[in-house]
């Protein structure tokens, strides 16, 4: 609801482009529908994984993607790793282990949870190589907002059945009747979901898939910083070193020569 009501009142100033919905290929919406998909994958899975093992343990399967979207834009883009960007990985990568496995960040490992959260990941590099590369004629503002109605229109197909079957469906509403819950709903949709799906599109098809999902490691460290801010919870030095890595890692993934062709250069030249 506020991608659409950002998007309106956009149009209405004209100062946000738009596609015509006509003008929209069948591919497009093609690759529309399949980030919908991979958006409700990630957090149906995430969802899932959470509740069966320990935070850290997921977040350290799922922040695993970068990984997987440098190997795969090889292929899909034409991209070469090269040492700067290898070194890159390997920092960054050393970086969020520390800040994640880090005493009090949980403990316990299940299984299922690990491959859930590995679903999740997937999910992500999907998210990243088709959000590089696909529905170029869609502005970024527009094209948040039909992916995320066709994730939500997943979620109504997948997620609600899901909860039914296993016997929870009379909690679907609880969260809306606490109070001051419509304020937090609100504030999660537009500040945590909203501004950073427009972010995200526009940030990949600036920067590629490989530099993007590397630059996006950063998130760990945002949490902890407002974990210490908020939560008044006090990160430990490792955490506070896999902190500084990270970010080093993101420093020189930004740094290093891109090579080989560039995802709009491949659509580019697509008929």
């Amino acid at each position: 609801m506020a991608l659409l009501a950002f998007l309106a009142i956009g149009v209405a100033l004209h100062r946000v482009p738009t596609a015509r919905l006509t003008a929209i290929s069948r591919l497009e919406y093609l690759q529309l529908l399949t980030m919908g998909a991979f958006v409700a994958g990630t957090t149906v899975s995430l969802f899932f994984a959470f509740e069966r093992t320990s935070i850290a343990t997921v977040l350290i399967v799922f922040y695993t993607f970068p990984l997987w979207v440098a190997i795969a834009a090889v292929p899909v883009f034409g991209e070469h790793l090269g040492r700067d960007k290898l070194i890159a990985i390997v920092i960054a990568g050393s970086g969020l282990v520390l800040l994640l496995a880090a005493p009090g960040a949980g403990e316990g490992v299940d299984l299922p949870g690990v491959l859930l959260a590995l679903v999740a990941s997937f999910c992500q590099v999907g998210f990243a190589l088709v959000g590089s590369g696909g529905f170029r004629s869609v502005p970024p503002l527009q094209a948040a907002t039909l992916l995320r109605s066709f994730a939500l229109a997943i979620y109504g197909l997948v997620l609600v059945p899901v909860v039914i079957v296993v016997g929870r469906g009379a909690t679907v509403f609880d969260p809306l009747e606490a109070s001051g819950a419509w304020a937090l709903i609100v504030a999660a949709g537009v500040i945590g979901a909203a501004i950073p799906a427009v972010l995200v599109i526009a940030g990949y098809r600036r920067v590629g898939p490989t530099r993007g999902a590397v630059l996006m490691l950063v998130e760990p460290v945002t949490g902890v910083v407002l974990a210490a801010l908020l939560l008044a919870e006090q990160p430990t030095w490792p955490r506070l070193v896999g902190g500084v890595l990270v970010l080093a890692g993101a420093a020189l993934v930004q740094r290093a020569p891109v090579s080989g062709p560039r995802p709009e250069t491949r659509v580019a030249a697509e008929p």
